[in-house]
């Protein structure tokens, strides 16, 4: 447990305060406050991290591997942005199918940790794309790959 001193706004403080004015005016024979789940118990979903080997551009499918847990491969929908290979984050809710909902975006080609770069998309191809700025007149786009 921790001793650690906790201050409080005064807001804060007023609103924890009528809670427990109301708590203590309530019948004590009755139980205590509930709170109810935000999300649907009857719909639960997942969240895994994964890692595909192609380009993959926005609303299409690809099969994807997950990185831990259970091996398995999956097909899934990007609804993200349009992606090189890498690896990121599929999500599926209840019964429908798994959907790319994040990229870690250091595994998209291009990427160089030692240099400056700014990130973008291709306009020819609509996947996104790292930039290197190194010299800020001629920013070009980076062709170089990096392995997920």
């Amino acid at each position: 447990m921790s001793t650690a001193r906790v201050d409080f706004t005064r807001g804060a403080a007023e609103r924890i305060a009528r809670v427990v004015r109301l708590v203590e005016q309530g019948d004590r024979n009755q139980s205590g406050p509930t709170w109810d789940r935000v999300d649907d118990s009857s719909s639960p979903m997942s969240l895994r991290r994964c890692i595909w080997a192609e380009n993959w551009p926005h609303n299409s499918t690809a099969v994807v591997a997950f990185v831990s847990g259970p091996s398995a491969q999956v097909t899934a929908t990007n609804v993200f942005l349009g992606a090189g290979p890498g690896k990121g984050w599929v999500a599926k809710s209840g019964t429908s199918g798994w959907s790319l909902v994040s990229v870690d975006l250091t595994t998209q080609p291009g990427f160089f940790g030692d240099q400056e770069q700014i990130f973008g998309h291709s306009s020819t191809s609509g996947l996104m794309q790292w930039y290197s700025i190194s010299n800020c007149g001629t920013a070009s786009s980076s062709t170089a790959t990096s392995t997920p």
